[in-house]
Parts: C-alpha cells; structure tokens; sequence
C-alpha cells in the first residue's frame, strides 16, 4: 500500500489473534476427578478474571493451573522414582521433566516458563522487581500456551 505521495506505507492488518483452540476437558488431562475440578475452577476463575481486566490475577491462576496439571501428570506417569520428590519440585523442574519425558513440546515448555516467571508475581515484591505488570497482551500471549499445554498432556497421555 502507499500513500498519496506514492511512498510504502503500513496498512492495517485484520488478521485477528492467533490461537490455540483447547480441544481437550480437564478431565482427559487429568484422571483424580476431585483435582480435575479444582483445575477447572482455576481455568473458570482465570477466564473470570481475564474478562474483568484482571491481568495480574489471571497469569497467577493460568500458572496455578499450569502447576497443578503438570504435577498430576509426573504422579500419574512417572514409572520410577522422581528425580526428587514431587511435592518438592517447583514448576520450572515439572516443566523441564514434563519436556523431557515428551509430555509437553518444545514450544509449550518455552511458554509455560514465560507463564512461570509471571505467576510469581503471586509476590508482591516480585512485581516490584520486574516493573511493568502483566496487561492484556500477556494474558493474550499465556492462555494460547495453557491450552497447548492441556492438549499436549492429553495427546501424550499413556
């Protein structure tokens, strides 16, 4: 496109946001239907959020999420021990675990750490040290990888 001196200029795109559909339930993820409901009342709560304008909230619960079903996960799949105790693993080593046991892609461990560094701003301080809050963009940018999550686990499930 140009313009009326015949220079390029940028012309405005109606592309839409990309994104990852979920093609999966809480419950094809997550096999103890008492977690998979508190799951998907963190998912509920998340989109309650997010329509709210509630952006800090909303990356603090996709990361809850994210947590919670990469941990059922290494307690449902795991054969042999834990490289350490489940219940002492943070979310970067279930998602390193969940990566290298190939539950989860590479594209979604790269997100998920993103999703990680975000949900810890649960702390007060963390959000002090980092500046700039999430806004509307970042949610845009987390929830595309909390489906891909759930449709990995559920595409890889045993």
């Amino acid at each position: 496109m140009r313009d009326v001196y015949g220079r390029p200029k940028f012309a405005d795109a109606d592309v839409g946001v990309i994104r990852v559909e979920l093609k999966v339930s809480m419950d094809q993820v997550v096999s103890d239907q008492a977690l998979a409901a508190v799951l998907q009342q963190r998912l509920d709560e998340a989109r309650l959020c997010h329509e709210c304008g509630a952006c800090i909230a909303t990356v603090i619960m996709l990361g809850s999420l994210l947590e919670g079903v990469l941990l059922s996960a290494a307690e449902e799949r795991l054969t042999g021990p834990p490289p350490r105790p489940l219940d002492r693993m943070g979310l970067q080593e279930l998602i390193e675990l969940a990566h290298r046991k190939r539950w989860i892609q590479v594209d979604v461990k790269m997100g998920s750490n993103l999703i990680r560094s975000y949900r810890n701003l649960v702390h007060p301080r963390a959000q002090v040290r980092m500046g700039a809050p999430p806004d509307s963009d970042t949610v845009d940018i987390c929830w595309p990888v909390v489906n891909a999550t759930l449709n990995d686990l559920a595409a890889s499930s045993p």
